[in-house]
C-alpha cells in the first residue's frame, strides 16, 4: 500500500464534475501581515469564448487558457481583507504559478513543492478570497 498523498476523491470529483471551478487551501504565511492561499483551477471549465463584453478573468487564468489546469499560490495583505468588501488583482501577489494537464502532473508538482494535497477543499471551505 502506498503512502502517496493525493487530493481527496470527493474534492477532485467535485472539481471534475464542475461543482466548482477551483479547489484551494490556506497556506501558512511567514509574514503576519499576509494571508496565503494555493488553488488549482480547472481552466477547461471556464468559457473564454462566449462571455459578456468586457468580462475578463484574472490574468493568470487568461494566460493559462491553453492548459487544462493551473496551480496558483498568492498572498493578500491582511489589512485589505479586513477593510474591504472586495479586492482586485493588484491587491494580490502571485508567488507561484504552474500550468498542468493531468491529475498525475498535479500530484507530482504538489509533492515536489511540499504542498499537502489532502488539504485542498472547495473554495468556500477555506475562506478563499477570489470570486
Amino acid at each position: 500500500m502506498s503512502n502517496h498523498k493525493v487530493i481527496s476523491r470527493k474534492v477532485w470529483w467535485g472539481l471534475e464534475a464542475r461543482n466548482y471551478t477551483e479547489i484551494a487551501q490556506e497556506m501558512p504565511s511567514h509574514d503576519r501581515s499576509l494571508r496565503k492561499w494555493a488553488a488549482i483551477y480547472a481552466v477547461y471549465h471556464l468559457n473564454f469564448m462566449d462571455r459578456h463584453p468586457g468580462e475578463r478573468y484574472y490574468d493568470f487564468l487568461e494566460d493559462s487558457k491553453s492548459s487544462k489546469f493551473v496551480f496558483v499560490e498568492f498572498t493578500v495583505p491582511v489589512h485589505i481583507l479586513e477593510t474591504r468588501d472586495s479586492f482586485g488583482a493588484s491587491d494580490t501577489t502571485i508567488t507561484r504559478l504552474q500550468k498542468m494537464e493531468t491529475e498525475d502532473e498535479i500530484n507530482a508538482f504538489l509533492e515536489l513543492n511540499g504542498i499537502n494535497p489532502e488539504l485542498f477543499v472547495p473554495p468556500w471551505a477555506c475562506d478563499y478570497p477570489i470570486d
